[in-house]
């Protein structure tokens, strides 16, 4: 974002106990009215496509996705203020958008919105990218006037984390995800990719699943972790910012809020950043950094904070991306073959050497380091090391 401009940015952040439906539509009504409310967002006339984190195919239990207590309450929000096209969905980066609704219990014709197919791949050329001048997203963001992006609050083998940014990933047709990590193959450049999608798409208003989140081995292997909030924003950055505050994370430690900032989307300036939640008197109430810490973060959250240097996070990112690697519990393994089948890396970086019998094996001097092994192995047998 230009420092010629000074430009603010306001989250909201609220605590929400449980995924009790009626708790969970209350919290987010209120919060999205601390934002300037749906209206800002999106015309009751808009397609709107609601576009949560189904990274695969799981149960609500295990934190992988966006509760399905959210998307409701995000459906019924829309259908009561009279939005009457919208549609909900995400690309798995393994099965169908509809298998992970229905792992979830969410079905056609909620609040009048039925499930987005998102397995149609539609060319789209973006000239003005930075580093990504042309997308295969899905049929459905295409048709839409309004996205609006419901994110986890979910650690990240690559990124550090994953959230707001990270979220539009899923906007890219399912079976080109891979391609996307042979071609943007570092944390740096990868997020540079995704502020391209950003300013592609450009999400109206984004809203952070954090009640029950993940830590450690994430965003599908790692282990819930009552974190109790949900954040609100129309900036992606700032939120994913206001995140890491909550964690004790550097947020310039992160490289999708670095590029983020630098591509325009948003800002992870503590300076420009306002963050309000509900008072005593149960109206907005804005609130600092270290009392928002102290009212709802969490110190122990397991999330890799050592990093190099801010000002050669680049550097630092092409450095670890050759120290760092994927490894295989052998006592976890299955012996599944999901790791090898979407290896990214043309021939594959992963496969069984001695048969089905003995988990895969790899070789890391054809391993790009995109961690989508570790991403979609159903076991957690896979960890960065």
């Amino acid at each position: 974002m230009s420092n010629s401009v000074i430009t603010r940015s306001l989250v909201a952040v609220l605590p929400c106990e449980d995924y009790s439906e009626e708790r969970v539509y209350e919290t987010m009504k209120k919060g999205i009215d601390m934002i300037g409310g749906i209206g800002s967002f999106a015309c009751p006339s808009d397609n709107i496509l609601v576009k949560p984190n189904f990274l695969h195919t799981s149960e609500e239990s295990a934190a992988v996705t966006t509760n399905p207590s959210v998307i409701k309450a995000m459906l019924r929000i829309l259908n009561e203020a009279g939005y009457g096209s919208v549609r909900y969905g995400d690309s798995p980066g393994m099965g169908s958008c509809r298998s992970a609704a229905a792992a979830l219990g969410l079905t056609d014709g909620l609040f009048g919105a039925d499930i987005a197919d998102m397995s149609e791949a539609v060319k789209v050329d973006f000239p003005e990218g930075r580093t990504a001048r042309q997308f295969w997203f899905t049929k459905e963001i295409t048709e839409a006037d309004s996205v609006i992006s419901l994110c986890k609050m979910k650690t990240h083998a690559l990124e550090r984390i994953t959230g707001a940014v990270k979220n539009v990933y899923g906007f890219v047709c399912g079976r080109h995800k891979a391609a996307g990590h042979v071609k943007y193959p570092n944390d740096v450049i990868f997020a540079k990719m995704l502020t391209d999608i950003h300013r592609a798409v450009k999400p109206k208003l984004h809203i952070m699943d954090g009640i029950i989140a993940m830590e450690g081995n994430g965003p599908s292997s790692g282990d819930p972790v009552p974190m109790k909030v949900m954040l609100f924003s129309s900036d992606p950055v700032a939120l994913d910012t206001v995140y890491c505050w909550l964690i004790d994370l550097d947020p310039a430690l992160v490289p999708t809020n670095v590029q983020g900032q630098n591509a325009g989307i948003g800002t992870f300036d503590e300076r420009r950043i306002d963050v309000v939640t509900e008072g005593s008197d149960g109206n907005a109430e804005k609130i600092g950094r270290d009392e928002l810490f102290r009212r709802y973060g969490n110190p122990s959250f397991d999330v890799v904070r050592k990093g190099g240097l801010k000002s050669f996070l680049s550097l630092y990112s092409r450095i670890m991306t050759k120290l760092t690697k994927p490894v295989i519990d052998t006592d976890k393994c299955v012996h599944c073959g999901i790791c090898v089948q979407n290896c990214p890396v043309p021939g594959g970086a992963v496969h069984f050497e001695n048969g089905k019998d003995s988990p895969p094996v790899y070789d890391y001097t054809k391993c790009i380091r995109c961690f989508c092994c570790q991403e979609l192995c159903p076991s957690k047998a896979i960890k960065k090391r």
